[in-house]
């Protein structure tokens, strides 16, 4: 097997949600100690939810393991629940955010569009490594941001 680029799952972010989970809390201790008439009920339950969900990417993040996503044998390969094998002559765009933190690519074939969000290690390295390999096999590669920059 011909392992052009690898990019491995980071486990350093699922330790953010573990603080904002601390945060959230912290937060619904206040709310009980400071208890504000018809405020504190839904602060409290809201603050519940959304720790819940904390939580729930935390576990999820922080069970990912090994390699995210791989360029071998003229293939991309997605290492998502089940492993997304896509020969390389088969993709018409790649599209990547190109912001920092989590790692989001989506892969446009003549049949199916296919994403991945994850949190790998290196993710700016890693993120100009694939660019500039999948544009030297000539796929176009398209590199999007969610804030806009103002000039």
């Amino acid at each position: 097997m011909k392992i052009e680029f690898e990019a491995y799952y980071s486990k350093a972010y699922a330790w953010i949600f573990a603080v904002l989970i601390l945060l959230v809390l912290f937060a619904i201790v206040m709310f009980s100690v400071f208890w504000i008439p018809n405020v504190s009920l839904i602060a409290i339950l809201t603050l519940t939810i959304i720790s819940a969900v904390f939580a729930y990417v935390f576990v999820i993040t922080i069970r990912k393991d090994g390699v995210a996503v791989q360029i071998a044998d003229n293939k991309l390969i997605l290492y998502k629940k089940h492993i997304i094998q896509i020969p390389i002559r088969n993709i018409l765009t790649v599209s990547i955010h190109d912001g920092d933190g989590s790692f989001d690519i989506s892969v446009k074939t003549p049949t199916q569009k296919i994403s991945m969000h994850c949190f790998i290690k290196e993710q700016r390295k890693k993120k100009d490594e694939i660019v500039f390999l999948l544009k030297s096999k000539g796929i176009r590669v398209k590199t999007y941001s969610y804030m806009r920059h103002i000039h």
